[in-house]
């Protein structure tokens, strides 16, 4: 892995530069989960707006368009799907 995280203490290293600085934002707080739930009473912050906008359809909308074809069981995302 070619990309080492530059602060120090932090062993880190990563194979892909847009790993290395999304890894990085996580050391700055105020750029580490600048993506927040505006649901009451939630507030769960994320580093990435897509995992942001996946909890609030899974968790707060309750979509699950992924279903079992053997026992029609759904599930909100597919990896879950995928472990069934």
């Amino acid at each position: 892995k070619r990309f080492p995280c530059s602060f120090a203490g932090c062993d880190r290293r990563f194979a892909r530069l847009f790993n290395l600085h999304t890894h990085e934002k996580t050391h700055d707080p105020t750029q580490a989960r600048p993506f927040i739930c505006s649901e009451a009473d939630c507030r769960k912050a994320f580093s990435r707006k897509h995992d942001l906008q996946r909890h609030e359809a899974s968790v707060h909308k309750g979509e699950r368009n992924f279903a079992c074809t053997t026992c029609y069981k759904p599930f909100s995302r597919q990896d879950g799907l995928r472990r069934h």
